[in-house]
């Protein structure tokens, strides 16, 4: 029994590292990274799905839903809420990188993500609001200068 009770000891320990160190700036660094690589994807000429398809892989639970909220509730052949990508704050998009990119912890599964793209020759400053999920890192929240929350938004009558 005690060698049981070892193992499940080194067991949690071990699942308990694991997960903590998932949640590193480093992983929400390499997440934001590939989020805006899926941009430059050539399979993917009109840009990553994520408002439908890929939704999960980039938001949270929470901002899926206000998404799906709005999608449900629009007019069909109306533009719900979303006329653009809040993931680069513009509808168009060519030669999009990251120019700066900063990642500080906010609490245990909370990141913010300061990060500054380049557009077409523009600088967009953005703040990603990170939330650990059990799949990863997921964008819980946007702000940019013409949208301060993008919950808020989508809350919004």
């Amino acid at each position: 029994m005690r060698k049981l009770l070892i193992a499940f000891v080194a067991w949690a320990a071990l699942f308990g590292a694991v997960s903590s160190q998932a949640q590193t700036t480093a992983q929400a660094e390499s997440f934001v990274r590939h989020l805006y690589s899926e941009y430059d994807d050539p399979k993917k000429p009109n840009g990553p799905d994520f408002l439908y398809k890929e939704s999960s892989l980039i938001f949270s639970p929470a901002i899926i839903n206000l998404i799906r909220y709005d999608q449900r509730h629009t007019h069909k052949g109306d533009v719900g809420k979303l006329d653009g990508d809040p993931i680069f704050d513009c509808q168009d998009w060519d030669k999009l990188s990251i120019a700066k990119l900063d990642i500080a912890k906010t609490g245990d599964k909370t990141a913010l993500a300061n990060v500054t793209i380049t557009n077409m020759g523009s600088q967009v400053p953005l703040k990603l609001f990170l939330l650990w999920t059990p799949k990863g890192w997921r964008i819980d929240d946007i702000s940019s200068s013409d949208m301060p929350s993008l919950k808020k938004f989508l809350q919004s009558p």
